[in-house]
């Protein structure tokens, strides 16, 4: 019999091999050209998705590209194949940041230009960087297009589609003329309003004297509206909060008429940002970078980690944690779960700390999925990628079901990569796939498929090891143990001795080892009986992996915890 160390030793060796599949993808594609392509967004239209960004190439899928770099335009059907692409721009460069549908069916499409020709019907500001806002059809005709801005340089982050089907689009700009009514000084924060038909409806900066970066927007439910980004508080505007030191993530909270309700400051004595929102019920969720170690932040893992925080309604910390490894970490994506959880997604560098199986090597990035508990606790994370860069902004979408399609790019393939690249070395492509989590609720036996139930799974207060074994030929399995929701009296937490049976024989040295999704030992119960009862009433939610050798037979698998 193998001793209890060795059994450890080799169930981590399983481990590494089957925690990487946790998320498996189910199909996947490149698109571009021989030159640089970067996919920035995605949504689900009937039949498919569109997926925006913009391009270097002039070959490959792309077509009818006027010069250095245009927005891009894909629509692929619901398992990847191109059904048509379309390229927007002038001769001096545009890329696309975001897409949203409107009310009508129509689409916007946001990001900048610095072209006066093309599609770019009318340029106010010629020979500067402006935010560009395009209404296209379904079949990707230009319906209308602005440019907005000024002749000091306006570039764009991020857009929402508002619920009177207009759009605000954010960024940070360094003008003090054209459409832009205050300026602080150097780069603030800076948001347009327009109605669906293109036409300004308002404006409105938040800065001070100093350097301002917004990292997102969202319309929140009383009709106002969250800001986050990164501030060098100065004084001399409308941001007021109190710094830490160098740059701080701010989250300001407006009104429906933009007068600021709140604002506050976090971080610590380095550069740290707020780069991702989401509304709760009872606050906010915010995600950024955290160069700092102290002030707010702990549990800093090395240079810059995901930093992901929870507020209340007036922008008090309830917890804050600190996600990553030893090099770079960004976020870039916020769900909360069904079980009030959340999904992180980002990319990563690191190769320790919180990080396992990144595929790529130093300097390059994975895409990066985290699963946090409420209370911001890591259940699972994973990477997708591989040997060299892969990279996702704001091309996540959210299906349902354990579902997501996500759109960045990639320079070669190689690990997760498989697909018709296009690209040169270090030239990206377009990357979409789509990933989904396994059903849970199968048991999984690598070596030996008769005589064995883990029940129930997902599991809430208890999960039952039932085996059996050659040397307890006469005993009877029970019938009914394997009920998901067992009343009181049936729960074996409930019987006198949830780890005999009578007339049972004991397996000496026979132990069930339990560890978490980072290969850490939860716990190992001795087996006595066909049936060992592992009570879970204070485990975390979460994916467990279970291991034990009987007799020669090693049995392994997955368990989830979920209350």
């Amino acid at each position: 019999m193998k001793n209890l160390s060795f059994l450890i030793l080799l169930f981590c060796i399983v481990f590494n091999s089957t925690f990487s599949q946790v998320w498996q993808i189910d199909w996947q594609q490149c698109y571009g050209g021989s030159e640089n392509d970067y996919a920035t967004d995605i949504i689900q239209i009937d039949g498919g998705y569109l997926v925006t960004g913009h391009t270097s190439s002039t070959d490959g899928d792309v077509t009818n590209n006027d010069g250095g770099g245009e927005g891009w335009l894909i629509q692929i059907d619901s398992i990847s194949n191109l059904m048509w692409e379309k390229t927007y721009g002038g001769t001096s460069g545009e890329r696309f940041v975001r897409i949203h549908e409107s009310s009508t069916g129509d689409y916007y499409l946001i990001g900048s230009s610095s072209s006066s020709n093309g599609d770019v019907s009318y340029n106010p500001y010629p020979n500067s960087i402006n935010f560009w806002i395009v209404k296209i059809d379904s079949a990707g005709i230009i319906i209308w297009d602005r440019i907005v801005g000024g002749y000091g340089g306006d570039f764009i982050v991020d857009a929402i589609h508002t619920t009177d089907d207009g759009i605000i689009a954010i960024g940070y700009s360094n003008s003090d003329d054209g459409d832009i009514t205050i300026h602080y000084g150097q780069y603030d924060m800076w948001m347009i309003k327009l109605n669906s038909e293109g036409e300004t409806e308002w404006d409105f900066t938040i800065g001070n004297s100093s350097l301002d970066y917004p990292g997102a927007i969202i319309q929140t439910t009383d009709g106002g509206y969250l800001v986050g980004g990164s501030s060098k508080i100065m004084g001399g505007g409308n941001l007021t909060c109190e710094s830490h030191g160098n740059a701080d993530a701010v989250v300001i909270k407006l009104d429906s008429l933009r007068n600021i309700e709140w604002q506050q400051c976090y971080g610590g004595s380095e550069y740290d940002g707020a780069t991702v929102l989401l509304e709760l019920e009872d606050g906010y969720l915010f995600a950024g970078y955290a160069g700092s170690n102290d002030g707010n932040i702990s549990g800093w893992h090395g240079y810059i980690d995901i930093w992901v925080v929870r507020i209340d309604l007036w922008g008090n910390i309830i917890w804050q944690k600190c996600l990553g490894g030893g090099a770079g970490e960004s976020s870039y994506y916020l769900l909360q779960t069904e079980d009030m959880g959340f999904y992180v997604i980002g990319v990563t560098q690191s190769s320790n700390g919180d990080v396992t199986n990144n595929h790529s090597h130093p300097g390059k990035h994975d895409i990066w999925l985290v699963k946090l508990t409420s209370d911001g606790e890591i259940q699972w994370q994973q990477c997708f990628g591989g040997d060299r860069d892969e990279m996702v902004q704001s091309g996540v979408l959210y299906k349902g079901d354990n579902n997501f399609v996500i759109a960045g790019q990639t320079e070669k393939v190689s690990g997760d990569v498989l697909c018709d690249f296009h690209g040169w070395l270090e030239r990206d492509d377009y990357w979409v796939f789509e990933i989904t989590m396994p059903d849970t609720t199968t048991v999984t036996n690598l070596y030996d498929e008769t005589g064995f139930r883990v029940y129930p799974n997902p599991a809430r207060d208890y999960v039952v090891f039932e085996l059996h074994t050659p040397t307890n030929k006469n005993a009877v399995i029970p019938t009914t143990g394997g009920r998901r929701n067992p009343t009181a009296n049936s729960s074996p937490l409930n019987q006198r001795d949830s780890s005999h049976s009578v007339g049972m024989t004991t397996l000496d040295g026979s132990a069930v080892v339990i560890v978490n999704v980072f290969g850490q030992e939860v716990t190992s119960l001795l087996i006595k009986s066909e049936k060992t009862v592992w009570d879970t009433r204070k485990v975390k939610n979460g994916i467990y992996f279970y291991m034990m050798e009987i007799e020669e037979e090693i049995y392994s698998g997955k368990i989830v915890v979920q209350k």
